[in-house]
């Protein structure tokens, strides 16, 4: 039976967390993104969709089988209460899809990448947690290039937990501040340091 690792991936908006789950996925890990198991939960299939429906009625679409998720996120990151109210529902359908496909994945690492993944109570699911940081320059260009005004980036950011307390809460910190290969270079020192160590708690890792 083969002895898996489950590593939580997680950081600030716009951070580069799948340039980081893409590079471990390139050395061979399996990955996961919480968000688009949280995708799967606006689904007409979903077991949520009724109770989201009721949630966000002026999010559905015009025949009722699924959501404009632009206007829930419209929503939920202008309304503190509504976004609590869906939070509340998604993360536990989330957290149990994940232990599902981490019990179901043949590799010996998983990563996890969970945006909310202590906001969430997410890291219980891992043996270990890396945040990925970036400057704040170099995060708001790369977010304003993909069509975020500094208001949406603001309140996505207020959102969440800040960067500098999930650093503080990871066992392992990759700066991502720098060009995707210097990144992918962290990741494959993180992967090589991964590959000794075994489920002891390790030291602290920051790779800038």
């Amino acid at each position: 039976m083969v002895q898996k690792l489950i590593v939580g991936l997680t950081g600030g908006f716009g951070s580069g967390k799948s340039t980081v789950a893409k590079a471990f996925r390139g050395l061979g890990a399996a990955t996961i993104d919480a968000d688009k198991v949280a995708h799967a939960a606006l689904r007409k299939s979903s077991p949520l969709f009724k109770k989201i429906a009721a949630l966000f009625p002026e999010a559905l679409s015009g025949c009722g089988r699924y959501f404009h998720r632009e206007k829930i996120a419209e929503k939920v990151f202008a309304d503190p209460a509504k976004r609590e109210r869906l939070e509340a529902l998604v993360h536990p359908y989330v957290y149990r899809e994940i232990r599902k496909m981490a019990a179901a994945a043949k590799r010996k690492v998983m990563i996890v990448e969970v945006p909310l993944l202590f906001e969430a109570g997410f890291e219980g699911l891992c043996d270990w947690t890396v945040v990925v940081t970036c400057k704040p320059s170099t995060r708001m260009a790369r977010l304003k290039s993909k069509g975020f005004s500094p208001v949406q980036i603001k309140a996505r950011e207020k959102a969440q937990m800040k960067e500098s307390l999930k650093a503080a809460k990871a066992d392992f910190v990759i700066d991502n501040s720098g060009s995707e290969s210097k990144t992918g270079k962290s990741a494959k020192r993180l992967w090589e340091r991964l590959a000794l160590l075994r489920r002891q708690k390790p030291a602290r890792f920051y790779d800038r």
